[in-house]
């Protein structure tokens, strides 16, 4: 399930992020009750408007009074609050999150978004690789009428994603596995071979005219962390029109750099590995 949230930038804009939980997730040895008790809170945050005792069963399988209890009790440790029958995130939960964002990088990371952003005037984002799929976890919007709409919690092909092949090109496999990949996975013609690798490698950014509307083209680099594992990529991504061959080279140049300007922040750990 996924649950939307904004922030605030420094300089006024905003930046619209993905929380992830995933309820179902095999934690190993465990205290039954915590690990109850951790599912619904999970559950009470990616709703939109707070869920019913009746609700929280239906979505765990655990009986209505056995939620009854859990929920009571997280609502008497103020990690749940109340609000007619519907359950809603408590004061101390919400105090734990505002002390955790603070420290994830998150709203340095919004701060970089806003500036690519305002430098490209197109809508930036920064996705994260999860298997075969990349997870849009951040994202700060154009300001022009046209333009494209980031969706921050979506998940993206690996290789219908410009941050996804830019992760491919500038991950560790050797390029020949690489192309490899693209070609078994089916990836856009213009990324299916070791040439067209190298040569995004070369560029230092990825460039993917989207595959289901080809009037969008989007641009993006990687984010390398601790031991060149690369993992996230920043994007632009805007109409076609405005993103011809003529201009890549000064955007990808200001991706780049937007890319650089992330890599150290924590903000993978913000979104943990779901």
């Amino acid at each position: 399930m996924v649950a939307m949230a904004t922030i605030a930038a420094h300089d006024p804009g905003a930046a619209t992020f993905c929380c992830m939980a995933t309820p179902g997730a095999s934690r190993g040895p465990e205290i039954q009750s915590v690990a109850r008790a951790s599912t619904v809170l999970g559950l009470v945050v990616d709703s939109e408007a707070g869920l019913t005792t009746t609700e929280i069963a239906r979505a765990t399988g655990l009986t209505v009074s056995t939620v009854h209890r859990l929920a009571h009790t997280l609502v008497a440790g103020n990690l749940l609050g109340r609000d007619a029958e519907r359950f809603l995130p408590g004061p101390l939960l919400l105090r734990l999150a505002r002390k955790a964002l603070g420290s994830s990088g998150v709203p340095e990371a919004a701060d970089v978004l806003k500036e690519l952003a305002d430098r490209t005037g197109e809508t930036a984002s920064i996705g994260m690789r999860r298997g075969d799929e990349v997870l849009i976890v951040l994202s700060v919007p154009s300001t022009r009428p046209l333009r494209y709409i980031g969706r921050p919690g979506a998940r993206v092909p690996l290789l219908e994603s410009a941050i996804g092949c830019a992760i491919v090109a500038f991950g560790r496999d050797p390029v020949h596995e690489a192309a490899e990949v693209l070609t078994r996975t089916g990836g856009p013609e213009s990324w299916t071979t070791e040439v067209d690798l190298l040569a995004t490698q070369f560029r230092g950014y990825a460039v993917l005219d989207d595959p289901h509307d080809p009037s969008l083209r989007a641009l993006a680099a990687p984010v390398v962390g601790a031991g060149e594992h690369v993992r996230m990529g920043v994007e632009i991504q805007g109409p076609a029109s405005r993103l011809t061959d003529d201009t890549l080279d000064g955007l990808g140049s200001v991706v780049r750099s937007a890319a650089d300007a992330l890599e150290g922040l924590p903000v993978s750990m913000a979104f943990g590995d779901f």
